[in-house]
């Protein structure tokens, strides 16, 4: 019943991101209501390591550190003001039995980049500032501390803040 659940959350998850890109939230320049011509919205970007701005990044590092986490093989299905979304492979290294000896997981994701800040120095650009990552299939185990004890857990979503 919980799997059940889970199952029917992220369904609803992708339906809701499904209606709102369905629902004309591109920009694109234009002829307003009076006739003028509109403006066309900022391009919106998300930042690499070294803090370049990349539009629709193919892969994309979740920890610049030591590149132990991050996204590969992206394909974008959506890019707009409001998010952007698209799917790919997480890589996590499990550090077992420390981060230079670790194994590399592959874990199959849908990418939803959203919320926005503005680029400095660079007015006419906007930066996507958070990430979720929703797991179809298999999950990368996320550690807690419950009761003084290392617990594991496997949510079906992580976010966290973009570059």
């Amino acid at each position: 019943m919980k799997r059940g659940l889970i199952a029917s959350g992220v369904v609803t998850l992708l339906a809701g991101l499904g209606l709102g890109l369905g629902l004309g939230l591109t920009a694109s320049a234009g002829a307003s209501a009076d006739g003028t011509a509109a403006a066309a919205s900022p391009p919106y970007v998300v930042f690499n390591c070294e803090m370049k701005a990349q539009m629709r990044p193919g892969s994309y590092v979740l920890a610049c550190a030591d590149n132990g986490a991050g996204l590969q093989g992206l394909h974008w299905t959506s890019w707009t003001p409001r998010l952007a979304s698209g799917y790919g492979t997480e890589y996590e290294n499990d550090c077992k039995p420390d981060c230079a000896e670790g194994h590399i997981h592959y874990y199959p994701a849908l990418v939803v980049l959203w919320d926005s800040g503005s680029v400095s120095g660079h007015p006419a650009e906007r930066r996507y500032t958070e990430v979720t990552l929703i797991y179809p299939g298999a999950r990368p185990p996320v550690y807690k501390l419950v009761n003084g004890k290392l617990v594991a857990t496997y949510p079906v979503t992580q976010t966290f803040p973009a570059l």
